[in-house]
C-alpha cells in the first residue's frame, strides 16, 4: 500500500518534469496487490486472477495510457483469512480483492438483505442486476466508504443447498444437526432446530470430516472445488435462494492515488467482473449438478411442499432484521421492500413475501 503511494508520487513528479521540458512521457509502473481469503478455484476469485489482473494492462495499453500495473497476487488466505476480507482491503493489506460481505452482518448489514429474505431470488443473473442497482442507494454505498473501501463490482452466488452425512427429505430431519452456516447464512435455519456452526469454505471439509459439523448450507459452486461430497455425500436441493455475498473492492487510499485513466480502467473491470462472475456461477452450478453424482454424491430434490414448509418454519427474519436496523437509524424496511419488489418485477416468484409481513 505504502509502496503504491510512493510509486505514484514518483510517477507524478516524473510526468510533471517531462511535461515542463516537452519530453516524451514514459510508462509509469504502479505496484498493486490483488488478494483474497479464498483460492482461485471459486468463480469470484478466479475472475480476479484471469480477468482483472491480466486485463488491466491490456486496457491501459489499448487506451494509450503511459501507466502499467506491476501485480503481486496473494490468494487463498496469504494475507488474511475469510473473517477479515473487509479489514484486509480497508487496511491496505491488499489493494484490490474480494470482500465477503456475508461475513459483515454488523459492519455492512444492508449488503446482507438476501440472507434475511431467503426463498426469494433464484436467478443469479437477475440478482446481479438487482444487487448492482441497490448499490446506488446512498446508505448501501456508504457501507463501503465508511470502511475506506471503493466498491467496483458486485458478486452474486447461486442458490444455497443442503449437504449432509445422512439423507434428508423433510425439514424436521435437520433438527439437532450441526450445520455450517457462516455469518448471515445462519438466518436460513432459524426455527428449524439446526445448530449453526460458523466457518469459511476453506475449512468446511475438515469440520465435517472431524465431526465439528454434520453438514452445511452451501452454494453449489463451493461443493465441487472443495470436494465436500467426500465427507457429506447427501446433497438435497432445497434452493434457499441466490445471494449477493460480496464484491470486488479496492482500498480507498489506493483508489485516490491512482491516475484518472487507471481509475477508468478499474471501473470498467468492476462491471465486467460482476457480469463474468454471475455467468460463471450459473454455468458452474449446472456443471456441478451433472458431475457430482458421478463422483459418488447422492443427489435429491426436496419437494415443493417441504420447501414451503421450511420457508414457513422460519420466523419473520426479514422483519426482525429490518426492525433492528431501524432502531439504529438504518433503513432496513426500505431495503427489504426494494429487494423484494425488484425480484417480483423481474418475474421472480418468492415462496414468502417478506416485505408484506
Amino acid at each position: 500500500m505504502k509502496k503504491v503511494t510512493k510509486s505514484l508520487i514518483a510517477s507524478a513528479v516524473a510526468a510533471a518534469v517531462a511535461g515542463s521540458f516537452g519530453g516524451a512521457v514514459q510508462a509509469k509502473e504502479i505496484k498493486l496487490t490483488a488478494s483474497s481469503s479464498h483460492p482461485p478455484i471459486v468463480p469470484w476469485v478466479k475472475t480476479i486472477q484471469d480477468l482483472v489482473v491480466p486485463e488491466a494492462n491490456k486496457r491501459l495499453e489499448k487506451m494509450g495510457s503511459p501507466h502499467r500495473i506491476k501485480w503481486t497476487e496473494a490468494y487463498a488466505g496469504a494475507l488474511y483469512n475469510f473473517q477479515n476480507t473487509l479489514e484486509g482491503i480497508e487496511q491496505g493489506l491488499g489493494d484490490i480483492g474480494w470482500v465477503g460481505t456475508l461475513w459483515e452482518p454488523i459492519k455492512m448489514p444492508l449488503h446482507n438483505v438476501t440472507y434475511y429474505a431467503p426463498f426469494a431470488a433464484f436467478d443469479v443473473v437477475q440478482l446481479r442486476d438487482i444487487a448492482t442497482d441497490m448499490e446506488k442507494v446512498p446508505e448501501v454505498a456508504a457501507e463501503w466508504t465508511k470502511y475506506n473501501t471503493k466498491f467496483l463490482g458486485t458478486q452474486v452466488a447461486d442458490s444455497y443447498q443442503l449437504m449432509t452425512k445422512k439423507p434428508i427429505t423433510k425439514v424436521e430431519e435437520i433438527e439437532g444437526l450441526k450445520l455450517i452456516t457462516p455469518g448471515a447464512i445462519s438466518a436460513m435455519v432459524r426455527g428449524t432446530g439446526a445448530i449453526p456452526v460458523d466457518a469459511g469454505l476453506p475449512v468446511f471439509y475438515n469440520n465435517m470430516q472431524t465431526g465439528v459439523a454434520d453438514g452445511c448450507i452451501i452454494i453449489t459452486t463451493g461443493m465441487l472445488p472443495f470436494k465436500l461430497h467426500e465427507v457429506a455425500p447427501y446433497i438435497t436441493r432445497v434452493n434457499l435462494g441466490a445471494v449477493n455475498s460480496g464484491a470486488l473492492a479496492m482500498n480507498m487510499d489506493t483508489w485516490k492515488s491512482l491516475p484518472k485513466d487507471v481509475q477508468e480502467v478499474f471501473t470498467g473491470l468492476g462491471v465486467d467482473y460482476s457480469k463474468t462472475v454471475a455467468e460463471r456461477v450459473a454455468a458452474f452450478e449446472k456443471v456441478s449438478f451433472g458431475k457430482l453424482p458421478t463422483l459418488g454424491a447422492k443427489l435429491s430434490e426436496m419437494s415443493e411442499d417441504e420447501r414451503k414448509r421450511w420457508a414457513a418454519k422460519l420466523p419473520n427474519i426479514a422483519g426482525e432484521w429490518a426492525a433492528d436496523l431501524e432502531k439504529k437509524g438504518i433503513p432496513g424496511k426500505a431495503i427489504v421492500a426494494k429487494f423484494m419488489e425488484a425480484v417480483r418485477a423481474r418475474g421472480g416468484k418468492p415462496l414468502r413475501d417478506w416485505d408484506k409481513e
